[in-house]
């Protein structure tokens, strides 16, 4: 019965059954006029032998009228037989030779020929009109999905009827967007890993040309032992160097990618940001720099829902980044909690980042005004915080310092 939601199958049905009907119509129509005729001869030839024996015997018309069109009785009919017989006509003689009845029978054979004829036809014609009605949509769907595979993914189908044909067109158009889908975050990371390695190659030439040049040197044998200490410590400076840029690298790389699962749950932002600053006192005293946390956030504490080592990762780099640019100065870090959101603020007092470099501190290798950095520490930053539903912003005066903002969404309960 699930069929009989299809329109094909109720509009073919309702044909069906509207064809049978006029046919049926036809045949009793037919067979009317076919037994019309057989009457037509059936009394002709009553009135044959009614007019022959009248001829000579007038006063028997009564009689025969009678005979001829009554019911009699079975001695009669029997009598009747006999003297039939007597002239070979009897129940074995073929209708065939009885004129009357054989030109009636033809009529009714080359009628209901006709009508079976006409009927054949029109189920053949209907059945052909339904099929290709089917088939020409099947056609649409071969010719969508051949569009599919060469790339061309704007085809749509469209069916304003029920039935399994719009199930049909519901499921390709899904699967059409599935697989558009796929096919551009496969060409995204066709990119993103060329990309990646372009970067790599570009960011390892440099110190790497610089090792080759200290090895051709150290390689010597005239070279003095204070310049073999010299060479040897910037050769350890340079490994170093790529040591932390390909860690870094990698760590981006699979943050893009989404290769990380974060451990994303309820952590203390106070104990965070001061673990934060544990690691990074050494390289706050080499420069100078005072780390505060805002005492206003230090009076109450502060949750919020992160991965806890990896926005760590992220402060770490935004704070270093302002403990490089803020040499002999402060950097204050201060919370801020929204019923909708968690703010970590985070200002120094450097030498601030002119404007125009403001929209591109982020980019990947990006290095503006004075900077000697490699560039990839906020890039870092940034994908980190937005892969835990989070979003930065930054605003800078030269000469008057930089402010971070890292907000974290709250989740809806």
């Amino acid at each position: 019965m699930r069929d009989l939601v299809n329109p094909e199958v109720k509009k073919s049905s309702a044909i069906i059954l509207i064809v049978v009907f006029v046919f049926s119509l036809m045949i009793n129509c037919a067979l009317y006029f076919s037994f019309d005729g057989i009457k037509d001869s059936y009394i002709s030839g009553r009135a044959a032998v009614i007019g022959k024996i009248t001829e000579t015997h007038p006063e028997l018309a009564d009689e025969l009228v009678k005979a001829s069109f009554e019911s009699q009785k079975e001695e009669v009919i029997e009598r009747g037989n006999q003297i039939l017989t007597q002239y070979g006509y009897n129940e074995n003689l073929k209708f065939i030779f009885l004129p009357s009845i054989y030109d009636a029978f033809k009529e009714s054979c080359f009628s209901l020929t006709i009508l079976a004829l006409i009927f054949g036809i029109a189920i053949v014609g209907l059945n052909y009109c339904q099929y290709e009605i089917i088939y020409s949509r099947i056609r649409i769907l071969t010719k969508a999905s051949k569009e599919i595979l060469e790339g061309n993914y704007d085809m749509n189908i469209y069916e304003e009827k029920e039935g399994d044909f719009a199930k049909l067109s519901f499921g390709f158009n899904n699967m059409r967007t599935i697989i558009q889908s796929q096919m551009i975050d496969l060409k995204k990371e066709k990119e993103f890993l060329v990309n990646l390695l372009s970067d790599i190659s570009h960011q390892l030439k440099t110190p790497l040309a610089a090792l080759i040049v200290y090895n051709d040197i150290l390689s010597k044998p005239d070279i003095t032992e204070e310049n073999k200490n010299k060479f040897l410590l910037n050769s350890k400076k340079q490994l170093n160097r790529m040591e932390w840029l390909i860690k870094s690298m990698l760590k981006l790389a699979k943050v893009d990618a989404r290769a990380i699962e974060f451990c994303i749950k309820e952590n203390n932002l106070n104990q965070t940001v001061e673990d934060v600053f544990e690691t990074l006192k050494l390289m706050a005293q080499r420069n100078e720099v005072q780390l505060w946390f805002d005492e206003a956030s230090l009076s109450g504490e502060i949750c919020a829902e992160y991965d806890e080592q990896w926005l760590e990762e992220a402060l770490i780099n935004i704070i270093k980044n302002c403990i490089e640019h803020s040499g002999g100065g402060n950097v204050t870090v201060s919370l801020e909690e929204t019923p909708i959101n968690t703010k970590i603020i985070i200002k120094d007092n450097g030498e601030g980042i002119e404007e125009k470099d403001l929209p591109n501190i982020f980019k990947r290798f990006y290095k503006g005004g004075k900077s000697d950095s490699v560039g990839i520490g906020l890039s870092l930053s940034k994908s980190i915080i937005e892969a835990q539903q989070g979003y930065i912003e930054v605003g800078s005066k030269v000469n008057e310092g930089t402010e971070f903002k890292v907000i974290l969404v709250k989740s809806i309960k």
